[in-house]
């Protein structure tokens, strides 16, 4: 089983020590966990980070049974340079940013999708997070409307091309009772043969692997045969 996307001490929103993160994940069996701290790029400026040298260092010096990939949660929104993260395992490009009223929900994901757009056409990223993120935040938690569907779709080509996978993230599950991205998404990139991780943005230790099962069974139904994970920015492929 894997978790790619955990955060640590190391990101402003957890408290949660590399040490116990590697004990928590052993003991729900999990063989890989991704713990992918937040590096926030907003309006062309750095609006939080943390130590990445440092980072790299402690994960290199924790003991475990269970194999700690470095990745890095790159928030961005399009405007300004594109950085560059070595030594890492893996950079998971996320989209935070949508500058209408989420009131507003066609506008919300019209303006969201084609920031995303932008993004994965000029960034260099493993893997793309929680793909329908605004979505947590909406009003009764609306899907994507229909009529946006071909820009999903656009989306979805430049990540084929590029070869970098989607992050089949949990946290939907509990609030919404779907994952993020939704079904539909899912089945086209199984017909696309997008490469599909899984992580559960677990920002405490209690939530780390939380309903990774019941993804797995989910894109096992959709006919998925693989999850992947990334060592030195390397995909490799999991049979499931």
């Amino acid at each position: 089983m894997i978790d790619l996307h955990v955060h640590s001490e190391f990101s402003v929103d957890s408290e949660s020590r590399l040490e116990d993160i590697a004990r928590v994940a052993k003991s729900r069996g999990l063989e890989f966990v991704g713990v992918s701290d937040h590096y926030e790029m907003r309006f062309e400026k750095l609006k939080y980070s943390f130590d990445l040298e440092e980072f790299l260092r402690a994960v290199d010096s924790v003991k475990s049974d269970v194999t700690i990939l470095k990745g890095v949660e790159w928030g961005w929104d399009c405007e300004g340079s594109v950085p560059i993260f070595d030594g890492f395992d893996y950079v998971s490009l996320s989209i935070h940013r949508c500058d209408e009223q989420i009131e507003n929900i066609d506008d919300c994901y019209e303006d969201f999708l084609n920031r995303m757009l932008k993004c994965v056409e000029r960034a260099e990223f493993d893997v793309l997070d929680h793909f329908d993120f605004i979505r947590r935040y909406m009003p009764s938690n609306p899907p994507i409307p229909d009529r946006l569907r071909p820009l999903v779709m656009d989306i979805l080509r430049i990540i084929s091309d590029k070869g970098s996978a989607i992050e089949l993230n949990t946290e939907g599950f509990s609030i919404f009772g779907e994952p993020h991205p939704p079904i539909w998404v899912l089945k086209e990139m199984r017909r696309m043969e997008i490469p599909v991780t899984i992580g559960s943005d677990a920002h405490k230790l209690e939530n780390i692997g939380r309903d990774v099962e019941k993804a797995l069974e989910l894109i096992r139904d959709l006919g998925f045969e693989e999850v992947v994970i990334f060592k030195e920015r390397s995909m490799e492929a999991l049979r499931i």
